[in-house]
């Protein structure tokens, strides 16, 4: 059998043994205990002791030699009751831009009136997060930093769940296929061009400016064009603050997927996104032209939301064509 046959298996397998959910409990015959390096040491020492009581008849070096046998019985017993009965539950992660990190918020309950502690959670790519002490009858929430690479939902990978309290002897450790997702952002191009031209077709970034009041100062976001940053109010303080106007006569935007050619797909929606980010900056009213989708102008960080969402999902193949 080849490898990648045997990962087949081996992924039907847990998947059987460990289905996906929302919520997920720690049952008994779903942890899984083997001695850690250092327990496999623990355990030649122990026998090494052992052949020696044996060899000279040393009634303290069976004692002492059972005494240790002993303890690492109690710390494999200890490690798995230190998972057992844990439920894991997503919350609702806030939407990245492609290439950041998604933070997962996963909530570990104990139902228990024991302490738990030194919980590891890492998930499939290598992300980690930690839980020193939990206490009894308690709820905890950790966040699990997930990478991305590509625009769309992301699925939170197949969790590991690991502990090696008390002693370091054992390692214990089960798995988890929490069912949450992450909306990715398309990233925004760094230096986009300036808005195109007002076309009375409405195609490109038909723009309606109006006379600007100064509102006030907001945090800085990506795509925010340089000349409104608040240069003095930064070098007072560490945060990069950006001026903020009103339009009187209401400035609007209709952003338009040709006005982005000829660049390819992910080129334009990144060049889109940019150019959203600046608009909502800017207090602008704007709307969003794709193939076979079309947003109407509004503003404010629903509609931008609305907006990226329509760009995280957009797929070219599946639009319609006039």
């Amino acid at each position: 059998m080849t490898p990648a046959f045997l990962r087949r298996r081996w992924q039907r397998w847990l998947a059987r043994r460990h289905p996906a959910g929302p919520e997920i409990r720690l049952r008994h015959n779903r942890i899984y205990v083997l001695p850690s390096a250092f327990g496999f040491a623990f355990a030649l020492c122990a026998l090494l002791l052992l052949v020696g009581a044996i060899n000279y008849q040393l009634s303290l070096g069976y004692l002492f030699t059972f005494g240790l046998i002993g303890l690492g019985h109690a710390a494999l017993t200890e490690a798995f009751r230190n998972l057992l009965g844990l439920r894991f539950g997503t919350r609702q992660p806030e939407p990245v831009f492609q290439g950041e990190t998604a933070f997962f918020p996963v909530a570990i309950s104990n139902d228990k009136r024991r302490v738990r502690r030194g919980i590891l959670l890492r998930a499939a790519n290598g992300g980690t997060a930690t839980l020193d002490r939990l206490a009894g009858q308690q709820e905890r929430l950790v966040h699990l930093p997930v990478p991305t690479s590509e625009r769309g939902w992301l699925a939170l990978p197949r969790l590991t769940i690991e502990t090696r309290y008390p002693t370091g002897f054992c390692r214990a450790w089960s798995h988890a296929s929490l069912t949450a997702r992450v909306l990715v952002y398309p990233r925004p191009e760094r230096d986009p061009p300036p808005y195109p031209g007002a076309q009375e077709s409405g195609a490109g970034m038909a723009r309606r400016t109006g006379e600007d009041e100064f509102a006030g100062l907001r945090e800085y976001r990506p795509g925010d064009s340089p000349r409104r940053i608040a240069w003095k109010h930064a070098a007072r303080s560490d945060i990069l603050a950006v001026k903020s106007f009103d339009s009187a006569q209401g400035a609007q935007s209709v952003v338009d997927w040709d006005a982005a050619a000829p660049l390819d797909v992910e080129g334009r929606l990144s060049r889109l996104t940019a150019w959203l980010l600046r608009a909502e900056g800017s207090g602008e009213r704007y709307g969003l032209n794709l193939p076979g989708q079309r947003i109407e102008i509004d503003h404010g960080p629903q509609h931008l939301a609305r907006c990226l969402e329509a760009l995280a999902t957009f797929d070219l193949a599946a639009a319609p064509h006039g």
